[in-house]
């Protein structure tokens, strides 16, 4: 099951935050995004009753910016972050266009966003606080025929 994301779910989120990413977003980073902003659209995966993953993202008319996308660690390569990315992108159609950072260095991350048809568009030099560039990636509806 996929829902919105709320405040309640913090501490799930932080909880895999955490697990997964090297430089983990802070408490006060992830209350701020699921405070009540009106582009953010933040969606949680439950299974078995338990928080497995998030996409936190920014929506204005067709454009749409991935914040940050995580499945927790005992259910990666079981298909949820393509669920939960699939979802995501189901919301758009027509001239939709939807961007991305990612770690040079996060190859499964790369490859997924590689099978949803992303490709690269640039480099942000330095752009990780440890000072690892991210790939800017971009996914164009109408380029693909997904209208």
């Amino acid at each position: 099951m996929i829902r919105i994301a709320t405040l309640n779910d913090l501490a799930d989120i932080l909880s895999i935050e955490k697990k997964v990413f090297k430089h983990p977003w802070s408490k006060e980073q992830l209350s701020q995004e699921l405070s009540s902003q009106p582009v953010a659209e933040n969606h949680v995966m439950i299974a078995k009753g338990n928080m497995i993953g998030y996409i936190f993202s920014h929506v204005v008319d067709s454009d749409a910016q991935i914040l940050n996308i995580a499945i927790d660690i005992p259910f990666q390569h079981k298909g949820y972050g393509e669920q939960l990315l699939s979802y995501f992108l189901d919301q758009f159609n027509g001239d939709s266009s939807i961007h991305l950072e990612v770690r040079k260095s996060n190859f499964p991350a790369i490859n997924l966003y590689l099978k949803f048809w992303f490709h690269e568009t640039g480099t942000r030099k330095g752009y990780y606080s440890d000072g690892e560039d991210a790939i800017i990636m971009q996914r164009n509806s109408l380029i693909h025929g997904l209208v």
